[in-house]
């Protein structure tokens, strides 16, 4: 006797016809996602309004228009002509290019050194070669903020201050 299919249209894994969209994964995984980027829209709406509207209630403007006042201040290296004269926006530019140099130079020397200390890692000398990997595995397995920390607590906060530095070339008479 053969079984009686009445629904033989319908594959085993899917829903029936009949089922509510709310048990499509497909439907629910939208909704979801179009619930979330609401939520985020409304989230950011209100952040932003808050903001404008704080501002706006203590008289501070908002905008990029003080970038045509002048600065007032000066810069020690500059690549191109600055003093105190120059707008914020020749200001900002100013530091671009200070920024850009630095970068360059960092480059540059770290490159030099990681090619000398792969080198010298190489090398058959013994203490070269544990010199090198000394460094290497300090500077790789050490987080570089304990680093920045290191240099700028232990090593520049011993330093003296400017006003009790030593002057190696002539005051000015």
């Amino acid at each position: 006797m053969k079984p009686d299919n009445t629904v033989a249209s319908r594959s085993e894994g899917s829903p029936p016809k009949s089922a509510s969209l709310l048990y499509n994964p497909t439907f629910r995984s939208v909704v979801f996602q179009v619930l979330a980027i609401g939520a985020l829209v409304f989230f950011f709406y209100t952040i932003v309004n808050n903001a404008l509207t704080n501002l706006e209630s203590r008289g501070i403007s908002t905008g990029f228009d003080f970038l045509s006042q002048e600065a007032g201040f000066g810069i020690g290296l500059t690549l191109i002509e600055y003093d105190e004269t120059f707008s914020y926006g020749r200001t900002f530019y100013v530091g671009l290019l200070n920024t850009a140099l630095v970068s360059f130079l960092g480059i540059i020397l770290a490159t030099i050194l990681g090619f000398i200390m792969g080198i010298a890692r190489l090398s058959s000398n013994w203490l070269v070669s544990r010199i090198a990997a000394v460094y290497i595995e300090i500077f790789r397995n050490i987080p570089l903020l304990l680093q920045i920390f290191f240099w700028y607590f232990a090593v520049l906060q011993a330093l003296p201050s400017p006003r009790q530095s030593m002057s190696l070339a002539k005051p000015y008479s």
